[in-house]
C-alpha cells in the first residue's frame, strides 16, 4: 500500500528492523544480476548497497527500497556482487576484485536500461559507502542519473584503482549532477562542508549534511535499538526523500501559461 504523506518518518520501513518488515517488492534478475524491484512510477531510483551486499546480508535495504517506493518512485535495488559479500574477507583485496571496468559498470548500465525500458524518464541513485563511489564513477563516465544521494560515502575507493592520491577528486570533478552527501562524524573531512569533495559537488547543486553523532555505515546497518541511531536513520531518510523529490519532480519543463 502506498504510504500516506502524513505517516511520520519513524514509521517508514527503512526505520524498522529487517525481521519486522515484510518486503513489498519482488526479487528478480537482469541476466545474472540479482535485483529487488518495487514500485511503478516514471521516476526511478537505483539503490547500490555497501560491500556487505544484500542478497546474502539483507540488512535494511528492502526497507529502504520500500520506503522510497511508498514516496512515489519505482525502485531497483541491485546486488553488484552477485551474492558475494565482504563479510569475513580481507576487505581491501576484496574491493579491488570488483573494479568498475569489470561487472560493476556493466551492471549499473543494465539497471539504467531496465528502468528506461519500464518507461522511466528520470532516474536518481542512492549508494551506501561503496555504492557512493560506484554511482559517482558511473556519473563521471556519463551514465545519465538525474541526481544522487550518498550516506557515509566511500568515494576514496577510486584511489585504490587508478591515479592514487588525487584520483577521488578527479572523479568527483567530472560529476555534473546534484549530489547530497551525508557523511558520518568519523568520515573523511573532504566529504564535509568546506572540504574539497563537498565543495565540488556543491557547485553542481549538491550539498553535504554531516551526522556528527554517527559512525560510518549507520544508515543501513546501525543499531536501531540505540535511540540516537534511530533518530539519525529517520533524519537521514527524510533528507534523502526530500532531495530526490526536489531534484526529480521537474523531470520535464512545465509549460508557461499564456495570458
Amino acid at each position: 500500500a502506498k504510504m500516506a504523506e502524513c505517516c511520520p518518518p519513524g514509521s517508514w520501513p527503512a526505520c524498522q528492523a529487517p525481521e519486522a518488515h515484510q518486503a513489498q517488492g519482488s526479487e528478480e534478475k537482469i541476466g545474472e544480476l540479482p535485483i529487488y524491484h518495487v514500485g511503478s512510477a516514471e521516476k526511478a531510483i537505483l539503490v547500490l548497497p555497501d560491500i556487505f551486499g544484500w542478497s546474502q546480508n539483507k540488512g535494511r535495504f528492502f526497507g529502504i527500497a520500500d520506503t522510497l517506493a511508498a514516496q512515489g518512485f519505482r525502485v531497483l535495488l541491485s546486488d553488484p556482487f552477485h551474492g558475494d559479500t565482504a563479510a569475513g574477507k580481507d576487505i581491501m583485496p576484496w574491493i579491488k576484485s570488483h573494479p568498475y571496468d569489470g561487472s560493476v559498470g556493466k551492471d549499473i548500465e543494465a539497471c539504467v536500461k531496465f528502468l528506461q525500458d519500464k518507461g522511466c524518464t528520470s532516474i536518481g541513485v542512492v549508494g551506501f559507502c561503496w555504492g557512493v563511489w560506484a554511482f559517482c564513477k558511473a556519473a563521471s563516465l556519463g551514465v545519465p542519473f538525474k541526481c544522487g544521494v550518498g550516506p557515509h560515502p566511500s568515494t576514496r575507493i577510486e584511489g585504490m584503482f587508478e591515479g592514487g592520491e588525487g584520483a577521488e577528486q578527479t572523479m568527483i570533478d567530472k560529476v555534473a549532477m546534484p549530489v547530497l552527501l551525508m557523511p558520518a562524524g568519523n568520515d573523511p573531512d573532504n566529504l564535509k562542508e568546506g572540504g574539497a569533495v563537498a565543495k565540488a559537488l556543491a557547485e553542481k547543486g549538491g550539498r553535504s549534511i554531516v551526522f556528527l553523532d554517527m559512525s560510518h555505515g549507520w544508515l543501513c546497518r546501525g543499531d536501531l535499538s540505540d535511540t540516537t541511531v534511530a533518530r539519525d536513520v529517520e533524519l537521514g531518510m527524510k533528507h534523502m526523500v526530500d532531495f530526490f523529490k526536489e531534484h526529480m519532480q521537474m523531470a520535464q519543463p512545465t509549460a508557461l501559461s499564456k495570458h
